[in-house]
């Protein structure tokens, strides 16, 4: 009958889709030779959400770490009615020259016409984040970065202060499923990222954490 004394619980935050995930969240992705053996069926801990701002848009880059210390980036896609899982991982120079040689991928940079660029060699380690060749699938574009989770929240003017501007340029494979992304920054710090598209449904078992 003292029951009403006690303080009230709040009632725990539900999770519904991917696209709801904050910091400190985690999700499981599905146990599938789709992945490495570092991602599949693993628990990942969402560690940040970033903003990547366009004159018209925005993509939103939730930063995923595992158990074991692996870091791995997620934008959530949606095209024709449709939602993708785009997992991302940054590869370092050494890596680029391993993989297409640093001259044929210097070709990015030095022609005017969209690039065609093919895989010359395909590490183990890489597999499942690597396509035979990519496309470039538009010109070069500026986007603003900030490392901010906007999406409850309007997007500051575009160009305006506050967000680090940045040149993206985008390639992909025939099918979709794989995309190789280069940012460079002020200054010409280059940063080259390995994508592998899938469906979102991989993403399960999604773990709310204390994010309000």
């Amino acid at each position: 009958m003292f029951n009403f004394f006690k303080s009230k619980k709040a009632p725990e935050r539900q999770l519904n889709h991917p696209s709801e995930l904050k910091k400190g969240d985690m999700f499981t992705v599905i146990d599938s030779f789709a992945y490495p053996s570092w991602l599949k069926g693993q628990t990942l801990r969402v560690t940040d959400v970033q903003t990547y701002q366009y004159q018209h848009s925005a993509d939103y880059e939730l930063v995923l770490e595992s158990d074991a210390g692996k870091v791995v980036f997620l934008q959530i896609e949606r095209s024709d009615g449709e939602e993708w899982a785009n997992f991302s991982i940054k590869i370092q120079r050494d890596e680029v020259d391993e993989i297409f040689t640093l001259d044929e991928f210097a070709r990015i940079f030095d022609e005017d016409d969209l690039t065609y660029l093919e895989v010359k060699n395909t590490p183990e380690r890489y597999m499942q984040f690597l396509a035979k060749s990519y496309q470039q699938s538009e010109s070069p574009f500026v986007c603003y970065f900030h490392n901010k989770d906007y999406r409850s929240q309007p997007l500051p003017r575009y160009e305006q202060e506050g967000g680090e501007p940045c040149e993206m340029i985008c390639l992909e494979s025939s099918d979709g499923s794989h995309g190789l992304n280069i940012e460079i920054w002020d200054g010409g710090e280059t940063e080259v990222s390995l994508t592998l598209t899938r469906p979102i449904t991989d993403i399960v078992d999604l773990f709310p954490g204390d994010a309000q």
